[in-house]
């Protein structure tokens, strides 16, 4: 069997201690990812990890629970799938595991990617050929709900004309400035405002023939929580009817109860339940574009 694995970049990974912990050639590491300078692993980058075997070597401080997650299964299934360890809270380093394998649907990979106003021709028509949908960054949200506009016709041509759908992307940056949490507050909890940006949008979304949406506001208090659930639950029950695309971006969250003003008021379950997609924002973890300052 033929496995999966999605790894993100941790402090102080190498592709030594990758392939050490996953029981990958690194030649193969290198070459699966096309990796130029291995030597260079930003925190946050997403490797593919290609496994030939259902089998698993157990390395040090590996748990049921964490080799589980490892492999998209559960413990339950792990301990099913060998009879022979005794003690599921007791495993031996070196021991071999049998992974279960996911009954699941396979789906295609979508790859996103954000540009801003002023990319260069070159680099946005040699990325296109690999992108389903282009995110154009960004239409900035006003306190009264109008929107400052983009120049942004050029790259939807571009677009469009390689097949590839432009996305409409709203944020609740300043003027200016940064991003705005009392911005984020007012549209958030005024309706009148609320009603505004929602004919802005759509109005947009059709005359610059966008084919979805993607929501980009961050550092929101954390007491609008829930109003941000319910915008983002308006938002798709105005725009799917429509046939558009709707999708977030929220923080990248190590749990749940994640403090910090840029996590709190992400609520991981409402935007799956409410976007088609949602883009987890790990480029934060190793973030090098310096042009935007954040609040």
């Amino acid at each position: 069997m033929i496995g999966l694995i999605i790894y993100t970049v941790k402090k102080g990974d190498s592709i030594y201690t990758i392939s050490r912990k996953y029981g990958i050639p690194m030649n193969r590491i290198i070459s699966d990812n096309q990796l130029e300078n291995p030597n260079l692993l930003m925190i946050g980058q997403a490797l593919v990890l290609m496994t030939d075997s259902s089998r698993h070597k157990i390395s040090l401080n590996q748990t049921l629970h964490s080799i589980a997650r490892m492999y998209g299964t559960t413990v339950d299934n792990l301990i099913s799938a060998n009879p022979n360890v005794r003690n599921p809270y007791l495993l031996q380093l070196g021991q071999m595991l049998t992974i279960p394998q996911a009954n699941v649907k396979q789906k295609s990979i979508d790859v996103n990617g954000y540009a801003l106003p002023d990319i260069s021709k070159n680099t946005l028509s040699s990325t296109l050929p690999y992108l389903p949908y282009i995110r154009l960054f960004s239409y900035l949200i006003r306190p009264d709900g109008t929107l400052l506009p983009s120049q942004d016709d050029s790259i939807i041509a571009d677009a469009l004309n390689a097949g590839v759908s432009p996305m409409m992307v709203i944020t609740n940056i300043r003027e200016g400035g940064s991003f705005d949490s009392e911005i984020a507050h007012i549209i958030l909890t005024d309706e009148q405002v609320q009603k505004t940006l929602f004919e802005n949008v759509t109005k947009t979304l059709r005359e610059k023939n966008y084919k979805g949406l993607n929501i980009d506001i961050e550092y929101i208090y954390p007491e609008d929580k829930e109003n941000y659930n319910k915008f983002l639950e308006k938002m798709s029950a105005l725009l799917r009817p429509l046939g558009y695309t709707i999708a977030s971006a929220v923080a990248p969250k190590t749990s749940e109860d994640q403090v910090g003003l840029l996590y709190q008021a992400h609520d991981y379950k409402a935007h799956g339940q409410f976007m088609d997609h949602v883009i987890i924002m790990t480029y934060e973890w190793g973030y090098l574009f310096g042009h935007l300052t954040y609040k």
